[in-house]
């Protein structure tokens, strides 16, 4: 799946706090095929803590958000207590440019003083700037987007001339830590259109040198807040992927690339899974709205206007669950948190939930 050295991450998959997930994941999962509420809290919680960004992506148009009066670091610690309280495991801060606000490191040490790992999806553009506060931020992981092989690439998918090699010298920097005494740092790729004939040069570039490497296809979906622009980026060529990916971990049978492949040879999109949006899965927007699903097409509430727990307990957040799961839960989008937790829940679903209702 998206755990292409698994070995990288033995801390967190060994941590107390992981395996006490899984269990508390398996009691959801038995809940949900009951059609009943939760009775923890999500596995994972994506956090968008700003839209702001000093990128200008093609894919992406969250950037152009005026909005201001972002949650405050008070309120995404009152958020972890609650979050410590309901079991969560994985909290991945996202945007936006997370390193924009000021405050992000009072927010990852929010999250992991109590134990919880975070990840840090970053664009790397300050990486090299924060290098030494990221080692000892408590975050557990660091996503560093790197859309190309080459600079030319990247810089033009992402709208920022120059920011190839700034990224490139922010990876290294931390990378110079002991890595015993800093987060994870894997490199991942946006796979579009214009980037996708160097997939094998991207893996071949930084397999050696980060702890792993991941793949993410890129995703458009019109009727989410989060839609992509350029209908052209999001064609792939199916047998030009499957020579890029040969000779690389991706290309395994069953993983989680090989999987995409196979669906884009036999339907020309997204593979179809189970997908456990709003069970073991939430995403808050930098406003505290609450939305079960990683794409925002369905607002549940505000933790502003209340809890976590009551929202996330909600009889509007159970309808929501229910319509999502309506047509057996199939679901089409392809990130890698969402299709690493349906292999994952697969698993735990035939441990827990009964054959028939």
């Amino acid at each position: 799946m998206r755990l292409n050295n698994l070995w990288a991450y033995h801390r967190l998959l060994l941590s107390k706090r992981f395996m006490a997930s899984l269990w508390r994941s398996r009691q959801n999962l038995f809940a949900e095929s009951y059609g009943l509420s939760p009775v923890t809290g999500p596995y994972m919680a994506e956090l968008d803590v700003t839209y702001r960004c000093d990128c200008r992506c093609q894919m992406c148009q969250r950037w152009q958000d005026p909005r201001k009066e972002e949650m405050t670091s008070e309120e995404y610690g009152r958020l972890a207590e609650e979050f410590r309280h309901m079991g969560v495991h994985l909290v991945s801060i996202a945007g936006g440019e997370p390193l924009m606000r000021e405050d992000i490191f009072t927010i990852i040490k929010g999250f992991s003083r109590y134990g919880m790992a975070v990840n840090l999806c970053t664009n790397g553009l300050l990486l090299e700037k924060y290098a030494e506060q990221m080692t000892t931020s408590g975050a557990s992981c660091i996503t560093v987007s790197v859309d190309g092989a080459a600079a030319r690439t990247h810089d033009q998918i992402r709208g920022a001339p120059g920011s190839y090699e700034r990224i490139e010298r922010g990876i290294l920097s931390v990378l110079s830590f002991p890595a015993s005494n800093r987060p994870i740092l894997r490199v991942r790729m946006t796979i579009s259109r214009q980037n996708l004939g160097e997939v094998g040069l991207f893996y071949r570039r930084w397999h050696h040198v980060a702890d792993d490497v991941l793949l993410q296809p890129v995703h458009r979906c019109p009727d989410a807040f989060y839609a992509g622009q350029d209908r052209n980026l999001f064609q792939l060529d199916p047998p030009l992927l499957a020579q890029q990916l040969a000779g690389t971990p991706f290309q395994k049978r069953n993983g989680y690339m090989h999987k995409f492949l196979l669906s884009l040879r036999q339907c020309g999109t997204f593979p179809k899974h189970r997908c456990y949006a709003g069970v073991l899965m939430v995403r808050l927007d930098p406003w505290g709205n609450v939305y079960p699903c990683l794409e925002q097409h369905i607002r549940i509430g505000s933790v502003r206007g209340e809890n976590f727990q009551r929202v996330w307990n909600s009889e509007t957040f159970n309808n929501a669950r229910k319509s999502l799961s309506g047509n057996g839960g199939a679901c089409k989008c392809w990130y890698n948190n969402t299709a690493l937790i349906s292999h994952y829940a697969a698993i735990l679903g035939r441990m827990s939930v009964p054959k028939s209702r």
